[in-house]
């Protein structure tokens, strides 16, 4: 399920730059809400440096920014994650809002400490701190939970459909 996350973020990414350039979502924010519900501490900050990564080589910040915001924000949301279910929809859509917006207070500050170009105005709180979580949410939603449970529903459905095939009991003829 976390590879098919991981393709998943990163056509979002391809998509974001070729397709619609000005959407600012952030396309790894479900794959890191679900490695955070599935995996342990250690493998999901190993996956957040790496999703971090991958954003720092495309982004013009400074490198490591994006890693170490990742990297926090999935350290300090590691203790909530008992109170999620990655396999409930809403869930992963809820965890992934919380952690768009702590990864973008944390970006804030991050930006403040290493960069200081940072435009801050009144409306960046409604529009960027819950408007934009807000969006990714709806993505994590629309773009994660429904194929992720698709294509889950579709391997238990195969897995069953193999298990009744080779019963060989005399019921099944």
């Amino acid at each position: 399920m976390l590879i098919l996350a991981f393709i998943l973020g990163t056509a979002a990414v391809i998509l974001q730059g070729i397709v619609v350039p000005r959407v600012a979502i952030l396309p790894f924010v479900p794959f890191l809400a679900l490695a955070i519900l599935k995996c342990e501490l250690p493998r999901a900050l190993w996956l957040a440096a790496l999703t971090g990564a991958l954003i720092d080589l495309l982004s013009d910040d400074p490198m490591g920014l994006h890693a170490l915001n990742d990297v926090l924000v999935a350290a300090l949301l590691f203790r909530i994650r008992k109170h999620f279910s990655y396999d409930n929809p809403l869930h992963l859509s809820l965890f992934s809002f919380a952690l768009s917006s702590f990864s973008t207070l944390l970006q804030l500050l991050l930006l403040f400490l290493f960069d200081r170009r940072v435009p801050f105005g009144g409306k960046w709180i409604a529009a960027d701190l819950i408007g934009m979580p807000a969006i990714d949410a709806l993505y994590a939603f629309v773009w994660f939970a429904v194929p992720l449970s698709l294509a889950d529903r579709l391997r238990r459905m195969w897995v069953l459909f193999w298990l009744k095939r080779k019963d060989p009991s005399p019921l099944s003829h």
